[in-house]
C-alpha cells in the first residue's frame, strides 16, 4: 500500500503525501483531519501548512480497522456532500 515502505519517506508528510499513502485526495485528508482520525504535528493555524508524522501515517495504514473507519467516513462525506443539495426540477 505504501510506496515509500522500502524506501526513504520524510518524517514530516505534507497533506498531499498522506493522500498518496492512503489513496485518497486532498480533500479527504482535510476531512479525515477535521473528524479527529487524523491528526497534525503541533498546531497549524486553519490556513496553513499541515504536517504528519511519518511513523503516526504508517502505523495507522497497518490497521485495518482504522483504515475501515477512514474508509466509511469518506464514503460518508462524499454522500452527504452530494445529497446535501436539494435537487430542483425545472
Amino acid at each position: 500500500m505504501f510506496e515509500y515502505a522500502h524506501g526513504w519517506l520524510p518524517d514530516r508528510l505534507t497533506v498531499e503525501q498522506v493522500a498518496r499513502q492512503y489513496q485518497c485526495t486532498t480533500e479527504g485528508v482535510y476531512v479525515l483531519t477535521k473528524l479527529r482520525l487524523l491528526r497534525t504535528l503541533g498546531k497549524p493555524p486553519p490556513n496553513g501548512t499541515k504536517f504528519y508524522g511519518r511513523n503516526y501515517i504508517l502505523k495507522l495504514g497497518n490497521d485495518d480497522a482504522w483504515l475501515a473507519r477512514m474508509s466509511d467516513a469518506l464514503v460518508k462525506y462524499k454522500w452527504d456532500k452530494n445529497h446535501s443539495k436539494e435537487k430542483v426540477n425545472p
